[in-house]
């Protein structure tokens, strides 16, 4: 036990390594020694492990934590208990993990985070929990896609538990696993300042290789999750990626014409209109789209345009089996429900006061197809509208209406109730104003090392490098371009994205 003790808890040595190159060294013959030791059947490091544990800390010698649950969990003598009595220690270990370290052993994490994912070690509520922690501690900016994401979209999405990984599926994903131009090249694994897609690599064992049904499949699987929370804005952003996916040989997917006709029904929740397809929407897309999902855009024109009761037709003619069958049943009944919200938002174009019962008399429900019967309901409506955030308004009452006089006057008939449309900033108060932007310049820092690492990918690029070239030529003569990089954008096609841009996804 001594042995293995003194071998465990090697590294990092009690003094500073001064340079990367040191730390490279010794990380890497560290890593030998362990792996000697896993393998060392004479030592038993199984049965050693639980005590050792107690011993090594998992925030500094991540390396040996690693091993020794990797021992334990590998193990065909570990019973179930002594399975169970491990689980803290791997909550613990994700939790605080060194990722400078665990660059090394990539293959080993993975296979942890697998296990993890597929509730073999912690219970649904506590895993995605876990495994947001350690994706982000591997990646903070939560830039650089990996197959551990699809894991976790996947289990928050199965067990509804989803709160927890919104810190990462709310990041912007701008690089993918095996993407040129992304390796490290001569520069060391364990330098600091080493972008994300470079060490979150197939060859690092941090990741697999994704396909591109695998990217649309996260997105996909993101815009579900941001239903079930209705963060409707969230939640078309990330099926529009899915919609307008660069598409080869003609071909549009099945995820794709899925993912379209969820976002015609948030598109209509998040803004009441139907939403117009990107430009960067492919030919090939758009016509399946057409076809494929004309029933679903019928229902958006529809919704701009028809009565509350052609929309609740036009709605089921698709049949409750088939929407149910196609994941969009609960969907669409929101967006009926939603309908005539839309109205009374969109009376704000024409009033700036407006009353309960004019509201009531110009607007319909698309689940009934007809208006709402009391003034009572339509003001408990609108304060909903008000409390979700949807409308800016204040409802104004009167004052009740005096009792009967004296000399048996009868008293005034009730006034009606009215809704005062405010515009969205006179709901802000200086302190929410501020904290708005301070976000939005907080937004905008953020995206400066994802320029930065997009600029030095697209300066790598072989033919971005030869058509530089060329345009300098070009300019000695004076009939070069103003920008050589506006110009080598343009030269760009759709083939171009699915084999250079994407290449190795």
């Amino acid at each position: 036990m001594d042995n293995a003790a003194s071998v465990l808890l090697a590294f990092p040595p009690d003094g500073d390594l001064p340079t990367l190159e040191k730390y490279h060294k010794a990380v890497t013959a560290h890593v030998q020694q362990v792996e000697r030791l896993l393998k060392d059947t004479t030592t038993n490091l199984a049965s050693l492990a639980p005590l050792l544990l107690e011993h090594v800390n998992p925030a500094v010698n991540s390396i040996s934590y690693l091993a020794l649950l990797q021992s334990i969990l590998a193990s065909e003598k570990t019973t179930q208990p002594q399975r169970l009595a491990v689980l803290p220690s791997v909550t613990a270990f994700l939790m605080t993990f060194d990722p400078r370290q665990i660059r090394y052993v990539g293959s080993a994490l993975s296979r942890l985070l697998d296990l993890v994912a597929t509730n073999e070690l912690l219970p649904a509520s506590a895993a995605v929990d876990v495994l947001a922690t350690a994706i982000l501690r591997l990646n903070p900016a939560g830039s650089m896609l990996t197959s551990h994401h699809l894991s976790l979209v996947s289990l928050a999405y199965e067990t509804n538990n989803i709160e927890p990984a919104l810190p990462v599926l709310e990041k912007t994903i701008v690089f993918y696993p095996g993407v040129k131009g992304a390796a490290a090249g001569k520069r060391l694994l364990g330098d600091p300042a080493l972008a994300p897609a470079a060490y979150l690599t197939p060859e690092s064992g941090l990741t697999t290789k994704l396909s591109s049904a695998s990217v649309l499949q996260y997105d996909l699987f993101c815009g579900l999750c941001f239903i079930q929370r209705r963060m409707w804005q969230q939640a078309f952003d990330a099926l529009e990626r899915v919609v307008t996916y660069p598409t080869k040989d003609l071909a549009c997917s099945k995820i794709m014409v899925d993912a379209h006709n969820k976002w015609v029904l948030v598109g209509l929740l998040l803004t009441g209109k139907m939403p117009a397809l990107p430009s960067t929407t492919s030919q090939a897309a758009q016509k399946t789209y057409a076809t494929l999902g004309k029933a679903y855009t019928a229902i958006g024109k529809a919704f701009e345009k028809l009565t509350a009761e052609t929309i609740k037709a036009e709605a089921f003619s698709l049949g409750q089996y088939s929407l149910a069958e196609e994941g969009n049943l609960g969907l669409m009944q929101l967006v009926l429900s939603h309908y005539q919200r839309w109205q009374i938002v969109n009376l704000g174009e024409a009033y700036t006061k407006i009353s309960l019962e004019q509201i009531r008399a110009q607007t319909q429900s698309a689940e009934t197809g007809a208006p709402l019967e009391t003034e009572a309901e339509i003001e408990a409506l609108v304060e909903s509208m008000i409390g979700d955030g949807m409308l800016h308004g204040v409802i104004e009452k009167p004052a009740p209406a005096a009792e009967e006089g004296d000399d048996g006057t009868p008293p005034p008939p009730p006034q009606p109730g009215y809704l005062h449309f405010l515009s969205p900033a006179d709901d802000l108060s200086e302190q929410q104003f501020a904290a708005q932007m301070l976000a939005a310049a907080q937004r905008i820092k953020d995206l400066g090392p994802v320029v930065k690492a997009a600029s030095e990918r697209l300066g790598t690029r072989p033919e971005y490098v030869r058509y530089l070239v060329k345009e300098q030529k070009r300019d000695k003569d004076g009939s070069g371009p103003n920008s050589a990089a506006m110009g080598f954008e343009s030269t760009f096609d759709e083939e171009d994205l699915m084999t250079g841009v994407t290449a190795g996804i």
